[in-house]
């Protein structure tokens, strides 16, 4: 099986890839998809349910997992972060993959067992756990990776998660 961890993000998403064998949670791919600043708002949205759709197919993605989203101070970025989310959200479901959502704080406890735990101890951490080969730089899929992780767990623990294996609506 294998579990998708996404941080949201408007102009730069984070995610992460595990496979799950035997028990065994492993490092498959993670990566950072960007949208430059000067193309326009449906296109750039439309790239982000491109590169996504091409991303479950080509990892057989299994289940995921999201960051939740807080809402800081800037309305207009917020407003942008809730737009990619709900992209992403829909293009789980056209997919078919149950998702969950997690918070920062319960990522970090999952990955540490703190909650408030430093950037870079959950950067350690995530990269022994699932034996992220010496030399790859992680850098803002990092959080894609332990939200991964998270997903696998949640899996394991037998947590709701959205969508489930349900029939999608027929097109009207």
């Amino acid at each position: 099986m294998k579990f998708l961890g996404i941080d949201p993000g408007y102009a730069r998403l984070g995610y992460g890839i595990i496979e799950v064998r035997a028990q065994q949670p492993r490092y498959v791919d993670a990566g950072v998809f960007e949208t430059a600043a000067h193309e326009k708002e449906g296109r750039r949205l439309w790239l982000l349910l491109e590169f996504l759709e091409r991303l479950f197919r080509k990892h057989k993605i299994t289940h995921a997992a999201l960051e939740q989203v807080f809402l800081r101070r800037d309305l207009s970025t917020g407003i942008r972060l809730a737009e990619a989310r709900g992209i992403i959200v829909l293009s789980l479901y056209r997919a078919q993959i149950p998702y969950s959502e997690i918070s920062p704080s319960a990522m970090k406890k999952a990955i540490t067992g703190s909650g408030t735990a430093h950037k870079k101890a959950v950067q350690l951490m995530t990269a022994k756990l699932l034996q992220v080969p010496t030399g790859v730089r992680l850098d803002d899929a990092d959080d894609g990776l332990g939200l991964a992780f998270c997903a696998w767990l949640n899996w394991q623990k037998g947590v709701k998660e959205n969508l489930g294996r349900q029939t999608l609506p027929a097109a009207r």
